[in-house]
């Protein structure tokens, strides 16, 4: 790839997450030089894939668009990338990449594509490994393939192994899901993790990583109901909607004034910090998240803020308040807070 399309390539990856995913921007500059076009061109694509559903009129479409992507991303693999910006940056940067990740990604988003709606619990968690679970174990491995520093012990290893794939979850592994939430650094609260205990490996950091892929889901999902509504479609799973008698039909009429909502949205909030402290104490007895993977990590600190807001005593839960529509102000000074800390 010469320069100039390189350029043209990023530029296209970095205009198309200031317009839809803005937030998306800011982990960007704590990640090194030489990873930053592998982060523009793994989290474009997610925004290409997110947004088929507002480009298309009906499915047949979708569903071929779709399996473009699907050829598109082969074609770079071989060297050959099709004439889009993001095929030919991913053709540029997919050294390291996991060619699996990319399928997975593609067919859970077409998958929601074609079901939007959530019935219970364990079908938002297998949203959630498809699409935010493999978008960090990509940055993982586009970081890992970059290394900032030498790899040591069991975080080492060939490039391209390690978070090759999807942590399996066992079971009972949740604290309790309180919506009482309250989103402090918690056990992380230590600085640069300077305390005791040996190096993460790969599955610890899979494992918290696919915690946090949680968290980071329901905020998304959360964020989106006011604009989802509007089409009438319901992303709080059904499961959580039964349990506070929320109705899909008042909800689409309603809005913010809908029996179940804001209880329905506070629980889905206490599962989103049960996630995140889960996701931290990962790390417990160990040396915290190796430098070499902060950044991956950081890319939640939009998610947790905006839970931040929305459990705040003035908000209380209205995800149609309208505060939480505009962009927080402090989110880059609590970005680079968080990356200066090492903490998320």
């Amino acid at each position: 790839m010469s320069n100039s399309t390189l350029k043209k390539s990023l530029s296209y990856a970095q205009t198309l997450l200031r317009r839809s995913d803005n937030d998306a921007l800011w982990p960007l500059y704590f990640f090194p030089h030489h990873v930053r076009p592998a982060y523009l061109a793994i989290r474009a694509l997610n925004v290409e894939l997110s947004t088929i559903n507002e480009q298309v009129s009906n499915a047949m479409v979708g569903r071929m668009r779709f399996q473009w992507w699907r050829d598109a991303i082969k074609a770079a693999y071989e060297g050959k990338p099709p004439n889009h910006p993001i095929a030919q940056l991913l053709s540029h940067t997919h050294q390291g990449l996991s060619p699996y990740h990319f399928t997975r990604l593609i067919s859970a988003r077409e998958q929601h594509f074609l079901n939007p709606s959530f019935p219970t619990l364990q079908s938002l968690a297998d949203y959630s490994a498809g699409t935010q679970g493999v978008l960090m174990l990509l940055l993982l491995q586009a970081l890992e393939a970059g290394g900032t520093s030498p790899s040591k012990g069991g975080g080492g290893g060939a490039v391209g192994l390690n978070h090759s794939k999807l942590f399996e979850h066992t079971g009972g592994e949740h604290p309790d899901t309180s919506s009482d939430s309250s989103f402090g650094y918690g056990s992380l609260d230590k600085g640069k993790f300077k305390g005791k205990g040996k190096e993460a490996d790969p599955l610890t950091i899979d494992h918290a990583a696919s915690h946090l892929a949680v968290t980071t889901t329901i905020a998304i999902l959360l964020r989106s109901i006011p604009h989802h509504a509007t089409k009438r479609i319901n992303v709080i799973p059904t499961e959580i909607a039964s349990r506070h008698d929320l109705r899909e039909e008042l909800l689409f009429r309603h809005g913010p004034d809908t029996p179940g909502l804001r209880e329905s949205v506070a629980t889905m909030v206490g599962i989103a910090e049960a996630e995140l402290r889960t996701s931290r104490a990962c790390f417990d007895g160990t040396e915290g998240v190796p430098e070499r993977s902060f950044g991956a990590f950081l890319t939640a600190t939009p998610a947790r803020t905006y839970l931040e807001r929305l459990s705040s005593d003035r908000v209380e839960f209205d995800v149609f308040d309208k505060r939480m529509q505009r962009r927080d102000w402090r989110l880059p000074f609590t970005v680079w807070g968080d990356a200066r800390n090492r903490r998320y």
